[in-house]
């Protein structure tokens, strides 16, 4: 008997587990010039062989056919950015970003991280704000041979975000701001959740209000989203293999993409893809990944 799309994909779903912080006696928070940051995102090259190994099977299996479209970029941790306590050396974005491209020989790589620095980060969260990554989507975008992001509006949530670290730092933190963009482009994007079988739009406010409040873009990390932009600049499709930190991001490459695929592998078997979407070998693929999960890459299947 076939099972529903949200019945395979709710077996397949895992809650990933994280590595614990690299020695006992590092803090597993850190406090730097006000900004609260986690020691998850040491270098673990076991860790990056392994998620070059998923990238190579996800190759293997479904993009062989690909043009010459594929693209790889890695999300420096806002670590990088900061003086951490004795003991703990941040994993490097370029770094690691040249280990997989050695192990890789199918990707373009797109350098996002001299485009960003520690106030394009939140305080008490690990991930980064929306409203810093004009330059980031449009580098991405013109790299992908795409027009890039244009003007925005940018609402501001009325409650203070406290964010993942809030209660987890040995000093007080100050309260980030949850903001997030859009335009008439976005307000018309549709995004159709294949876990729960449901439609929503870019932004999901109940969940910003319920405690969770990253999980506004996108409705959090999701195993499989598929977002329809009708007035995007593109007929074009993109394909994103991504962890909780493109859920912020994907919103404004909508604006470019006809269709915006956002699969995160970690709550999607990689082998059960090719029974949710069809590729082509004409549509762009871009691997956005963050430091902290590539070097903690056993949360991938």
């Amino acid at each position: 008997m076939l099972l529903s799309c949200a019945a395979l994909l709710g077996a397949a779903r895992l809650i990933p587990e994280k590595e614990a912080p690299p020695g006992a006696a590092l803090p597993a928070v850190y406090v730097y010039d006000g900004y609260a940051i986690g020691t998850e995102a040491a270098y673990d090259e076991s860790a990056l062989q392994y998620a070059a190994r998923k990238f190579q099977h996800l190759y293997d299996r479904y993009l062989t056919d690909n043009q010459g479209h594929i693209y790889l970029s890695v999300i420096p941790d806002k670590g990088s950015f900061s003086q951490p306590p004795e003991g703990y050396v941040p994993a490097s974005a370029t770094e690691t970003a040249q280990a997989l491209l050695d192990a890789l020989d199918f990707a373009r790589y797109v350098d996002i991280a001299p485009l960003l620095s520690l106030e394009d980060y939140y305080r008490t969260d690990p991930h980064w704000r929306q409203e810093r990554l004009l330059p980031t989507a449009q580098a991405l975008a013109e790299a992908m041979g795409v027009p890039p992001t244009g003007e925005y509006r940018q609402q501001t949530l009325p409650a203070p975000f406290r964010g993942a670290y809030w209660d987890k730092a040995e000093e007080p933190l100050t309260e980030d701001t949850l903001c997030y963009l859009t335009n008439d482009v976005l307000d018309a994007c549709t995004v159709w959740d294949y876990e729960s079988g449901s439609q929503r739009g870019l932004y999901d406010l109940d969940a910003a209000q319920a405690g969770t409040a990253y999980d506004l873009f996108l409705s959090g990390s999701r195993p499989l989203l598929r977002i329809e932009s009708p007035l995007s600049a593109t007929e074009r499709e993109l394909i994103v293999f991504r962890d909780s930190f493109g859920s912020s991001l994907i919103p404004l490459l909508a604006e470019s993409y006809r269709t915006v695929i956002a699969v995160d592998i970690r709550y999607l078997a990689s082998d059960l893809l090719e029974r949710f979407v069809t590729f082509h070998g004409s549509e762009d693929v871009l691997f956005l990944y963050s430091t902290m999960v590539l070097h903690n890459s056993k949360t991938m299947k």
